[in-house]
């Protein structure tokens, strides 16, 4: 079993690159792996009040941002959010409903040396 770690730094200002994380994240668990996504820089904004609610994907799915979360957290995929990156996105996190481990510095820096395989996707 191998443990991917996923960097998503783009949000809300390309609301169609933020899907692909999710998507991917959560094949690797269908595949017994261990996923986990790093939401840094403007990545956090899609946590946003209503922003996963009223975006659609692109195509023909009919599937909200929300839907993707959704699947993820129900396949364990484990979200991270960069602290440092809250007052970019102006992002209260007490108002996240979903479970995200608030992380600094120092534990991305962990969590890419426990990673088998790290994607960057902006």
């Amino acid at each position: 079993m191998a443990r991917y770690l996923y960097v998503q730094t783009r949000g809300r200002e390309q609301p169609e690159r933020c899907f692909t994380v999710f998507f991917m994240a959560t094949t690797a668990r269908a595949m017994d792996h261990e996923a986990a996504i790093v939401f840094t820089q403007t990545g956090l904004s899609i946590f946003e009040d209503g922003f996963a609610e009223r975006t659609a994907s692109p195509g023909e799915s009919h599937k909200t941002l929300e839907d993707f979360i959704a699947m993820a957290v129900k396949q364990s995929v484990t979200l991270l959010g960069c602290q440092l990156s809250l007052p970019l996105v102006r992002l209260d996190p007490d108002r996240v409903s979903w479970p995200i481990e608030w992380i600094g510095a120092a534990d991305f820096h962990h969590e890419l040396l426990k990673a088998d395989r790290a994607v960057y996707l902006s």
